[in-house]
């Protein structure tokens, strides 16, 4: 029984080194603290509507970063995609003297043209990704209409772990990497669901452009869609849909006026597709209680205007690709 014991012990540990993990978490207005006359980011300084200190702001980012490393366990991510983030200096605080520091992350990002200045980046892991190609990619709204959120857009060699079975090396996969923050809602689901169709058809674009030379091309899309999920983008699965069938309503990654939705969502190329694994990260330290419409929701930073050692008021989800 105790051989039996080890044999089991070593294939589970096996079957864990197999596994690539990749983060997408919306962290909600993760602003430094300092007004750039270029943005309208007036409500997250000291002198602003949400009095945003220096203490507030790296209480978030440990708080963010705590969540990082929960999901991750006892080894990194690969890929993390954060949404809402402000400039470069947020995450050199977060990878170089926050709660990721000395785990030696590097990260992707460049200003958007988003008004608020909250734009995608990319951490990740270089002894799990190779970084060989990065880019960003626009999404251009009709003349009139606020600019929106580039695309972040990076490839990258995963190289296998060895099994422990096999001495043979595995030659590496290259992985295509997409970071979204599609248009949001306001105004109205439907006034606002031109700009979101404009946003796929730039993903469509992308994709096609990738399996027209690679048919079997590894593709992870992810981010915050703001949308229900669905399949609208050929050649991938999105992999929120079974989660959202099967909760009913009563779970998501975000909650607005107490309806649960899952905006946050991965899709993956038919390579992937059965090797893939989609959840939502929603232990009870990130969530609240609900008081108003019941249950639970995230727990955020502010309340209204009170401020509160929170997350964001969206949970992250992760993906398993074996």
């Amino acid at each position: 029984m105790r051989k039996l014991g080890i044999i089991v012990g070593l294939f589970l540990c096996c079957t864990l080194q197999a596994q690539m993990r990749i983060i997408s978490y919306n962290v909600e207005n993760l602003f430094d603290t300092t007004h750039d006359s270029l943005k309208l980011d007036e409500d997250f300084t000291p002198e602003g509507k949400y009095k945003w200190s220096k203490s507030r702001y790296y209480r978030k980012i440990e708080n963010i970063s705590r969540v990082i490393v929960s999901i991750c366990g006892w080894q990194n991510a690969a890929i993390v995609g954060l949404c809402e983030v402000e400039n470069e200096q947020c995450l050199t605080d977060m990878v170089k003297t926050g709660g990721l520091g000395r785990l030696g992350y590097n990260y992707i990002h460049q200003e958007s043209p988003d008004e608020r200045g909250i734009d995608c980046a990319l951490l990740y892991d270089p002894k799990q990704f190779k970084l060989l190609n990065s880019r960003f990619i626009p999404v251009i709204l009709p003349e009139g209409e606020r600019p929106t959120r580039d695309i972040v857009y990076a490839s990258g060699e995963i190289k296998h772990k060895n099994s422990g079975y096999s001495s043979r090396t595995i030659p590496p996969d290259t992985l295509h990497i997409m970071m979204c923050h599609l248009p949001s809602q306001s105004g109205g689901t439907e006034q606002t669901a031109f700009k979101r169709h404009i946003a796929y058809r730039v993903l469509q674009q992308t994709v096609d452009s990738i399996l027209s030379v690679q048919p079997q091309a590894k593709i992870v899309i992810m981010g915050d869609m703001n949308s229900t999920p669905t399949d609208r983008l050929r050649g991938m699965h999105n992999l929120m849909m079974p989660l959202e069938k099967t909760s009913k309503g009563g779970a998501g990654t975000h909650k607005w006026q107490g309806i649960w939705s899952y905006l946050d969502q991965f899709y993956v190329s038919e390579s992937l597709y059965g090797r893939s694994n989609a959840q939502v990260y929603a232990e009870s330290w990130v969530m609240e209680r609900d008081n108003k419409y019941g249950g639970e929701q995230p727990m955020r930073c502010y309340k209204y205007l009170t401020w509160q050692p929170g997350y964001s008021d969206h949970l992250p989800i992760y993906l398993d690709i074996r």
